[in-house]
């Protein structure tokens, strides 16, 4: 990231300035405001559009990015677990070692079952099968956003802990909360808010100005015979 400007809907400055360089192998947590953490999260895997600066990513094929909340397609738990690759990439011992690495070893018989995840699994389940698909990914870059916040610190160091095992070459860096220890990175970035107020993009700005003023009565029709 270099000199990166995030702004809020309304074209007002969320971050200014950062610039922040990841290198191979290093991990990094970025905590501070939860609404710039997230916005930036968001920058990141490429769906929050306001702002401006450079933001290098390596492929696709070679990054993983998780949120709180992972998308879990319907369906047999074999696929919520391979998504967003298909199921038969792997065979079910791979599958059920990769949700006993963590904590989820009573789902190992459920890898047939079709069912809406999304609705069946606890927050905390749902965060520890997103590792165990990292497990099952390796990828070289992984981009975490609150990936861990309904953890105990125990889980979510022990999940951390697991990248590190499996993945020692791995970068990865965790953009928002972690409920656990700050040991496990080489380095911390707090965020701070930008002052109220300050516009980054005006333009944006002056639209969203203009669409909260009130608007003109419009003249009533007079009939005049």
């Amino acid at each position: 990231m270099r000199d990166l400007c995030i702004a809020a809907p309304d074209g007002t400055a969320m971050l200014s300035d950062l610039t922040l360089t990841v290198k191979p192998g290093e991990r990094v947590l970025v905590d501070g405001d939860p609404e710039a953490a997230s916005a930036l999260f968001r920058v990141v895997t490429g769906i929050w559009p306001w702002g401006r600066g450079h933001v290098d990513l390596p492929a696709d094929d070679a990054m993983i990015a998780i949120g709180p909340w992972p998308f879990l397609p319907q369906g047999p738990l074999r696929q919520a677990l391979a998504f967003p690759k298909a199921a038969a990439c792997h065979d079910d011992a791979v599958l059920r070692a990769a949700l006993s690495s963590v904590g989820l070893a009573h789902l190992t018989s459920l890898l047939e079952e079709a069912r809406d995840w999304t609705h069946i699994l606890s927050p905390s389940e749902v965060q520890r099968l997103s590792f165990a698909r990292i497990v099952l990914f390796r990828p070289r870059w992984i981009v975490l956003g609150n990936a861990t916040d309904t953890l105990d610190p125990t889980t979510a160091d022990a999940m951390l802990r697991l990248v590190a095992e499996r993945l020692p070459e791995a970068s990865l860096v965790l953009i928002g909360k972690h409920p656990g220890s700050r040991e496990f990175f080489h380095r911390q970035l707090t965020l701070e808010r930008a002052p109220d107020g300050v516009v980054v993009l005006h333009e944006l700005h002056a639209r969203r100005q203009a669409a909260k003023m009130p608007r003109p009565r419009p003249l009533s029709v007079v009939n005049v015979v």
